[in-house]
């Protein structure tokens, strides 16, 4: 803290800590977040495609900031690989003998 010209306490508290990196700033640098649009080209899948899986709570995990939806890489990874098929028995999941050729 300083005094200004008019004896006023000038605090900058606020910046105290802004040139410390921590343990949590170094973990967010590891592994890179996507738009909705970066994780939409990746998979080939529309933005309207992805609002409905998080609608019925399929989608990957992603961070709300502000307006915008931010994937981790290592969370789309993961959710893919939950979803990775070894052979056409496991593409008819639901049992109709149907594919409907999506793929997913």
């Amino acid at each position: 803290m300083r005094t200004s010209g008019r004896g006023r306490v000038v605090c900058h508290a606020h910046l105290t800590f802004m040139d410390h990196h921590t343990e949590n700033s170094e973990n967010l640098s590891r592994t890179p977040l996507w738009t909705l649009d970066e994780l939409c080209t990746k998979l080939r899948a529309t933005p309207r495609t992805v609002h409905g899986w998080r609608r019925r709570g399929t989608a990957p995990a992603a961070y709300k900031i502000g307006r915008h939806l931010m994937f981790d890489e290592a969370d789309v990874r993961a959710w893919l690989e939950a979803r990775r098929t070894t052979s056409a028995v496991d593409d008819d999941a639901d049992g109709t003998g149907t594919d409907d050729g999506s793929g997913w």
